[in-house]
């Protein structure tokens, strides 16, 4: 297994979506058949793997994307994108008959949803996985998430396994019962990282915060996953670690945009414990990351760098 240098944070790769997110938003979310005004629109780089692959950069580590783009503007800008933020995109293919993905997010408050046309990340193939085998072989860990279909991140995670890298797994958009899931992806899977939402459809029950540390352990023991975070929002973090279980409260936070808050907990959080944090302190270094997401407008933009986490823990530990 690769070790991370010491000269550097651990290095990773991250095979997922990058799109163009079109964000509405309002006041509120509308109904099924409704229209909803006085909305505000904006278009930005998005995707769970662009955004998790810039986190991880910005929170001291290395990530290299592996996904599709489309040979289009909207490819472009998120090249471009990708590499402003230091993220190496050697790995990333430019399809010429697909277009780049985009998700269409609507925003309310603390509350989102969004519908997910990937495009060309959706044609990533296993001969696209098969290119960059050296390069997962050689990563402290490959990241993955549901946004592209499961058996080219299962073929990814099998990759991974036999080379004895560490598997991210980010299971959103989330399934409907675990069944659902590759085995082979589960199997390898070091750590897993759900929202309660998507908690609960891999249980087929509802979470609340009350019972978190009940559906953390049932993940666990389920899935066979050592290691299992489920993130509450504004009620905080739930994991459990070989059998012991945490939780973190959330920072107090005025709430701006919560699209890609997610993604800075867990490149921060996940930045941590592959550095070898204990898991209280990364749990804590991954809610700090998302309380300051939540603060700021945007998505790449909104995403804090390792010192921005660093002097919010220290303002608020005076405070």
């Amino acid at each position: 297994m690769a070790m991370a240098d010491d000269r550097r944070g651990p290095g990773v790769v991250v095979l997922g979506s990058v799109h163009m997110d079109l964000i509405a938003a309002a006041d509120r979310l509308p109904g099924p058949g409704e229209s909803v005004g006085n909305g505000v629109f904006t278009r930005a780089a998005g995707g769970k793997g662009g955004n998790q692959a810039c986190q991880f950069v910005l929170a001291g580590g290395a990530a290299r994307m592996l996904t599709r783009l489309g040979d289009d503007d909207f490819g472009r800008f998120l090249l471009h994108g990708l590499e402003a933020k230091g993220v190496d995109t050697t790995l990333v293919v430019r399809d010429p008959d697909a277009p780049t993905g985009a998700s269409t997010v609507f925003v309310a408050d603390e509350d989102y949803c969004s519908i997910i046309a990937p495009g060309a990340a959706a044609n990533l193939s296993e001969a696209d996985v098969e290119a960059a085998r050296a390069a997962i072989e050689a990563a402290d860990a490959l990241v993955l998430q549901l946004e592209l279909p499961a058996a080219i991140s299962a073929y990814a995670a099998a990759i991974a396994a036999e080379a004895g890298t560490r598997v991210i797994f980010n299971a959103s958009p989330a399934p409907e019962g675990v069944a659902a899931l590759p085995g082979a992806l589960l199997g390898a899977t070091s750590l897993l990282v759900v929202n309660r939402v998507e908690a609960g459809r891999l249980l087929g029950r509802g979470v609340e915060s009350a019972d978190a540390e009940a559906a953390v352990a049932a993940l666990s023991a389920d899935l066979g996953i050592g290691t299992v975070v489920v993130t509450l929002g504004g009620e905080g973090i739930v994991a459990i670690q070989d059998g012991i279980i945490r939780r973190q409260p959330a920072f107090a936070a005025t709430v701006v945009d919560a699209v890609g808050a997610g993604d800075a907990f867990l490149g921060t959080f996940a930045t941590g414990w592959l550095e070898g944090m204990p898991l209280d302190a990364a749990l804590c270094r991954g809610a700090a990351a998302g309380a300051l997401a939540v603060s700021r407008s945007g998505v790449y933009d909104a995403l804090p760098d390792r010192q921005s986490v660093d002097r919010f823990l220290a303002e608020t530990a005076a405070s």
